[in-house]
């Protein structure tokens, strides 16, 4: 049984203190040596307990580092299609009407039968579920023990592919994601989890599917990429994930080590607060967007390793529609021209004032930002006449905290975990009539293609018409190995990931 010791008051003290495989002043302690069969990864930040803990819980070996244990009923393919899974197919049996058929003889962790009530309850019978869907679901209905219908409040032609989120997996009817122990459909099951420390997943070889390449995993929580590729040289680790783009070439360079990058799968982008008098400004809006050298922002902040930004979403995702949206412009001038005519004109330290106003930014930025971006978008804002504050967060609770306090603008790097196209652009507001008319029609689009004209449509709005999303750059998910450790599929949405790919070779 997995080990849940902590307490509350001990995961608050781990947030100000150095604590083990944590954020703290020093490097976590070194672990034990990896056993036969074992690969020891280095990940980021233990965000479970800290985003719910029991029935509310949304994460814990599911969400932001999903280690195999949970599945959803169908899942994400790295090419951001959808692919079978705990459901064998799916078809639409009326207007809102969605039936899924199970697979058969697919057995939880403990030995307990799968089955459509496990369905029902996991969707309607939990208090946490991702809202990209049960915003428009009514119900889930089983029909027998392998069918269950999904029924939604309106039409909606993507729930399949809302449905691949790792936040919404299957568990056994009565659980959650929280349960003690564990208990999932997955290719790996938990046998060991220490908060802020690791946790430890082995082969469940009563897998429906392909079983895991390695026998044990085990995850070490370490927020600081850095103290991740330190762990990584001195053989503490056998990989680490998120790989800062100024550290690539030396690792490619050195033969003990090497990277892999999944597809490209993120991008970096600026997005303005809504309840901010600066966000709401378009004027100001666009000479953020036309200050900003994406080109530049690649080079020097991701050493080359990422493309200039162009897109909300990775580019896969839309399909052949991608290149219908043009690429941004890099005009300061045009910046600075846009301020004047708004009647922003350059006060006496070079900041720009409207009367008594001064154009002054609050920038937030979470833990895995770049805080070489951050800096990189100071300067060009502060080139056309705004005053910058930079906010970087060491923590989800720190980064929690900033946007609560306030913002105008904050460096995010949304990720694309669902295979819905307009995934990431239906979750944003616009005053474009437009806009809200492509968001709707993404819904009820009936083809992959259609869904991606809508999506690359409402991109191009969203950022050469509205300028409410200024993308910086697209980047890939990249890890560092040692010799001999790689991933068969490794997967362009980190959430996503397919750790039962990874192997040692021989």
């Amino acid at each position: 049984m997995p080990r849940r010791t902590v307490v509350l008051t001990l995961v608050l003290a781990c947030l100000g203190a150095a604590c083990s495989g944590g954020g703290g002043a020093g490097p976590p302690a070194a672990g034990p040596p990896a056993r036969p069969g074992e690969i020891r990864i280095g990940v980021g930040e233990d965000i479970w307990p800290l985003t719910g803990v029991g029935p509310s819980s949304k994460h814990f070996a599911a969400g932001e580092l999903n280690v195999g244990v949970y599945e959803p009923l169908v899942s994400m393919a790295p090419d951001f299609t959808v692919r079978p899974g705990l459901a064998e197919r799916w078809e639409l049996v009326g207007p809102a009407t969605w039936r899924f058929h199970l697979r058969p003889n697919v057995t939880f962790h403990d030995g307990r039968p799968f089955g459509a009530d496990d369905v029902v309850w996991s969707w309607t019978g939990r208090e946490f579920m991702p809202r990209s869907v049960t915003a428009t679901l009514d119900k889930v209905v089983k029909v027998d023990d392998l069918t269950v219908d999904f029924v939604s409040t309106a039409p909606n032609l993507r729930l399949p592919e809302q449905l691949v989120h790792p936040e919404g997996p299957i568990v056994p009817k009565g659980s959650h994601n929280d349960a003690t122990p564990p208990v999932g459909t997955g290719p790996f099951k938990v046998v060991d989890y220490q908060p802020r420390r690791e946790v430890v997943v082995e082969r469940f070889d009563g897998y429906w599917g392909a079983k895991a390449r390695a026998g044990r995993l085990t995850f070490r929580f370490m927020p600081d990429a850095d103290v991740r590729l330190d762990a990584l040289r001195r053989g503490e680790i056998d990989a680490a994930t998120g790989v800062p783009g100024p550290a690539v070439a030396a690792l490619e360079a050195d033969r003990r080590f090497h990277v892999v990058r999944a597809p490209a799968g993120a991008t970096q982008i600026l997005t303005f607060n809504a309840a901010s008098p600066f966000g709401t400004d378009r004027v100001v809006r666009q000479a953020v967007a036309l200050a900003v050298d994406r080109s530049r922002y690649v080079a020097d902040v991701l050493a080359g390793n990422g493309e200039p930004g162009r897109w909300t979403s990775p580019p896969a995702v839309l399909g052949a529609a991608a290149q219908a949206v043009p690429a941004p412009a890099f005009d300061p001038a045009r910046a600075r021209q846009l301020l004047d005519d708004a009647g922003w004109k350059p006060g006496p330290d070079g900041v720009r004032l409207l009367g008594a106003r001064r154009l002054a930014l609050t920038m937030i930025g979470g833990p895995t930002v770049p805080e070489a971006g951050m800096r990189l978008v100071a300067a060009a804002l502060k080139d056309v006449g705004m005053d910058v504050v930079v906010k970087k967060a060491v923590d989800i609770r720190t980064s929690e905290q900033n946007r609560d306090r306030g913002y105008d603008v904050e460096l995010a790097i949304p990720n694309q975990n669902d295979a819905n196209p307009a995934f990431l652009l239906a979750s944003r507001t616009s005053p474009e009539a437009d806009y809200t008319a492509l968001a709707a029609q993404s819904v009820a689009a009936p083809s992959r293609e259609e869904v991606q004209r809508a999506a690359s449509a409402m991109t191009a709005l969203a950022v050469s018409r509205d300028f409410t999303v200024v993308p910086l750059a697209g980047v890939a998910q990249t890890y560092a190995m040692r010799a001999g450790v790689d991933f068969g599929e490794p997967h362009p949405s980190a959430i996503n990931q397919t750790w039962a790919t990874l192997a040692v070779a021989g």
